[in-house]
């Protein structure tokens, strides 16, 4: 059976859908021809993820702001270097 590639507002929506039935979350997936266990699997991850949705900055995009920063300083210092080399050069070319 070929793996469905579901977005995540339909998992979100799923998941909302799905607590609120009145019929409970199994006859629900059955509606839906979603298994039960990736119900619960998106389920979790909404539970575990959801304080992110309250932070200023989330986590995955501190650690993204760090590694650009560290870039940022590491391009930085190539840029100082060449220049270094570039103006070294125009002395040994003016004298």
């Amino acid at each position: 059976m070929p793996r469905h590639k579901y977005s995540s507002t339909f998992k979100v929506k799923a998941v909302l859908e799905a607590l609120k039935d009145p019929d409970g979350i199994a006859a629900y997936c059955r509606r839906k021809g979603i298994s039960d266990v990736v119900l619960y699997r998106w389920q979790a991850q909404m539970i575990n993820n959801a304080s992110n949705l309250f932070e200023k900055v989330p986590q995955a995009a501190k650690s993204k702001i760090t590694h650009l920063e560290s870039e940022l300083v590491r391009k930085d210092q190539v840029i100082a270097a060449v220049t270094e080399e570039a103006i070294e050069l125009k002395k040994k070319l003016v004298d």
